[in-house]
């Protein structure tokens, strides 16, 4: 089968693969989204690693389904006091090899309703970490850091649940659209941020109120140092969210249809390095890739 694998230098390039034997039921991937995370790898990750994990896909006997690549045991301290992504067994991966491939194993498969499109399915994984982390945001006022894909989601989850929402993207058109799904681009001060943009993180931070909460729900950039002394003196709390849960998948494809989807490029697998290019430029909203 065709995969797009990571070489010596974790650079991406198309490659022929056995097929996967791993635990698991087969899945034939029908799409894949890119997610920051998987670009942060390339160049990182070792030699032979298939990325990918927001996965729409079909079983052996039709059903269409939504893989969840990581899952905790639910069990431990760590699990019960909230904090599962950081349980030692959701770092073991249950999708064999990733989802920029033509087939996969996963051990952990989430049904999908027929009135999904083809390719919906794999906005599934993200609206669930946006669910979870939406759970440590206080309600009020605030702020979201960046409108791509995921600010848009979190502009309308927030709005859903009754808050006023603050937006604030370099990009005039990423701007726009956030407030027509609702959100304001007044810059005063509010009670609760959330970072979908390493680079607006001390900008948010400047807007709280005295007290408020900064979410960072993005992997910050080494080269944006972030002031400490505005949490000591305004007596911020600064929380992180990753990845979400089974019952947030759940919850995500109950809320999906209800939502706006934001604007994907679809590509096959062959043009993965211009979907990256794509990402990373903001020349698209979001990249799904095919096989």
């Amino acid at each position: 089968m065709r995969a797009v694998v990571l070489d010596a230098d974790g650079l991406p390039q198309l490659a022929d693969l056995p097929e996967p034997t791993a635990p698991g039921a087969l899945v034939r991937v029908r799409a894949c989204g890119l997610c920051g995370s998987d670009v942060e790898k390339l160049g990182r990750a070792a030699a032979g690693t298939v990325l990918g994990h927001e996965v729409a896909g079909e079983l052996e006997s039709g059903e269409r389904i939504a893989v969840m690549h990581r899952v905790p045991c639910g069990n431990c301290p760590r699990c019960l006091a909230g904090h599962e992504s950081t349980c030692d067994e959701f770092r073991e991966l249950q999708i064999a090899p990733g989802g920029f491939a033509e087939r996969l194993r996963a051990t952990h498969c989430v049904p999908l309703p027929e009135t999904l499109g083809e390719h919906e399915g794999v906005w599934v994984e993200p609206l669930a970490c946006i669910l979870r982390a939406a759970e440590s945001v206080p309600r009020g006022c605030v702020l979201v850091v960046g409108c791509g894909a995921i600010g848009q989601w979190w502009v309308q989850v927030l709005r859903r649940r009754g808050d006023e929402v603050v937006a604030v993207d370099p990009r005039a058109e990423r701007l726009a659209t956030a407030c027509r799904l609702g959100a304001d681009s007044d810059l005063g001060q509010v009670g609760a941020a959330v970072a979908t943009a390493a680079a607006g993180i001390n900008d948010a931070l400047r807007r709280l109120d005295p007290g408020g909460t900064l979410l960072v729900f993005s992997a910050p950039a080494e080269d944006v140092p972030t002031s400490l002394d505005v949490i000591y003196r305004q007596e911020l709390h600064v929380v992180g969210s990753r990845s979400a849960t089974p019952a947030f998948f759940r919850a995500a494809i109950e809320l999906l249809p209800a939502l706006v989807l934001p604007e994907a490029t679809i590509l096959p697998l062959e043009r993965f390095v211009e979907g990256v290019d794509l990402y990373r430029s903001g020349a698209a909203l979001k990249i799904v890739f095919t096989p």
